[in-house]
């Protein structure tokens, strides 16, 4: 083939992939209403009682993909509960009260009686049993797919849920995990496909990883839907049953709040490196020593970091809102997925507790990538002993499971347009093997970054901590399947665990 052709087609081909991978339509749902079950499932967390946890107590559902706000977050604070576990904590001031909702909240969101029953159950089991779970703490990370075979090595194959919620680099390079490893076993295909695999993981990685490249994600995405961020017009299309109304009233009243009636301060710390400053925002309740550290999402506005976090202040806590390394105002050229975070969280944390005292309690929250940097900080063994508990709104469990899910949905969309002329793709990218793509990318970030994608991993992190955690999820997320966080669950180690 004349080379002078084959480069524009190549060109064109990687541009199509890099569209599908990186703006495939993601689906939402507002599930905050809808309080009524209390026995506990992995899958779906939004119909989930009260959590009661060392310190404070969350009840909490989400509808955030890693970048969209929480729809109708107010049902987040329609019940709150106070539970010390330690003798040093047994007192309590006026602070630490149960918390009524705010004037914005509305009366249909309070918790139903069997909400309540369930959560005093809690307190007194703080190990519950999971239920309907796929993998036990003590499975292991390498648990291979279920495959069928083929000529094609990456053709009609699948994989279990709980096996895609637990890749690693080293079971993508897998011959026996035909549902990862999708290169050619062909030398010069494979060599081909190692080219074009490069120049697509070249593509992808800076708007994935760098300030600028998520920046303009975030403001193209912005322009491909222009209601994003506007609460006059972005709840209209939800279902009746998740109150529409209800949910602009709120985030209405919200922005009001953090744009013209809240008193901000903008706070500072040294990265744990030495080699930049973090920055954040700082919402001080009066009389307050309770805080909420509230991370960032992988393209969430700081704005909507704001708005989100009336639900915090309403409950009667302090909230800091850190903007991760690469975002925002915070320094560095590139987000770390949290590898990097978690250590700068500790002089966040430090700072919190030089403000408040020794009575400070601190609760660890996040969205997304958010969620990650929480879990992650709460596995450190050099963890300040104020912090109380985690919250991880629907975080990954591997980086490398979250590509593999990301690229899993490119190839459906990309298949939608191949089936009408007989091309079935059967969860393949031509030109790009999965396997060859996320070793090009991790290489990447290794070059550019100094660490493998292994070393960020929501599994670690949860099988080491111990705190009292909060799993939330929504069952028709598509950018982080609820598979992730139910795999998180299943696996912590926490001494009080809730989904």
């Amino acid at each position: 083939m004349n080379r002078a052709k084959c480069a524009p087609r190549l060109t064109s081909l990687l541009a199509v992939l890099l569209g599908l991978f990186v703006f495939q339509t993601t689906t939402y749902a507002n599930t905050s209403n809808e309080m009524t079950d209390p026995s506990p499932t992995s899958a779906n967390v939004s119909d989930q009682p009260t959590a009661t946890v060392d310190g404070p107590s969350v009840s909490a559902t989400s509808d955030v993909e890693t970048d969209q706000p929480v729809n109708d977050p107010a049902a987040t604070s329609a019940s709150t509960t106070e539970t010390d576990y330690s003798a040093d904590d047994a007192s309590t001031d006026s602070g630490d009260s149960t918390t009524q909702p705010s004037d914005s909240e509305s009366k249909d969101n309070q918790p139903a009686v069997d909400d309540v029953q369930a959560s005093k159950q809690a307190e007194n089991n703080p190990q519950p049993t999971v239920e309907n779970g796929t993998a036990s703490p003590n499975s292991t990370a390498s648990q291979q797919p279920e495959t069928t075979t083929s000529d094609n090595n990456a053709s009609q194959k699948t994989a279990t849920p709980s096996a895609n919620d637990r890749i690693t680099i080293d079971d993508a390079n897998n011959p026996d995990n035909p549902a990862w490893k999708q290169s050619s076993n062909n030398p010069l295909i494979n060599f081909i496909t190692g080219i074009t695999s490069t120049i697509a993981a070249g593509v992808v990685y800076p708007f994935a990883a760098s300030r600028q490249g998520a920046a303009l994600l975030s403001k193209i995405r912005t322009l491909m839907s222009p209601d994003r961020y506007n609460v006059d017009q972005m709840w209209s299309d939800l279902d009746s049953k998740y109150d529409p109304a209800f949910t602009k009233t709120y985030y209405t009243d919200a922005k009001n709040w953090y744009d013209n009636e809240v008193t901000r301060q903008m706070l500072s710390v040294p990265f744990a490196d030495g080699t930049g400053n973090a920055s954040a925002t700082y919402i001080a309740h009066p009389n307050s020593t309770k805080t909420i550290i509230y991370g960032q999402g992988w393209t969430t506005e700081p704005e909507w970091m704001g708005y989100i976090s009336k639900v915090f202040y309403d409950m009667g806590y302090n909230v800091l809102m850190p903007y991760t390394r690469g975002q925002s105002t915070s320094d560095g050229e590139f987000l770390t997925f949290g590898a990097k975070d978690k250590a700068d969280w500790l002089n966040w944390i430090n700072k919190i507790n030089d403000l408040n005292g020794p009575t400070s309690k601190v609760v660890l929250y996040g969205q997304s990538l958010g969620a990650d940097s929480a879990l992650q900080t709460a596995a450190q063994s050099n963890l300040p002993s104020s912090v109380k508990a985690v919250i991880a709104d629907c975080g990954f469990s591997t980086i490398s499971s979250l590509l593999f899910s990301l690229y899993t949905g490119a190839s459906n969309s990309l298949n939608n347009l191949t089936s009408k002329i007989g091309w079935n793709l059967n969860g393949t990218i031509p030109l790009v093997p999965f396997d060859q793509f996320l070793n090009d990318f991790n290489n990447i970030n290794k070059l550019l970054q100094g660490f493998s994608l292994d070393a960020v991993s929501g599994i670690t992190a949860v099988e080491n901590s111990k705190l009292p955690t909060m799993f939330i999820a929504t069952a028709d997320d598509t950018f982080i399947p609820d598979t992730q966080t139910e795999t998180l669950y299943n696996l912590s180690a926490s001494t009080l665990k809730l989904d």
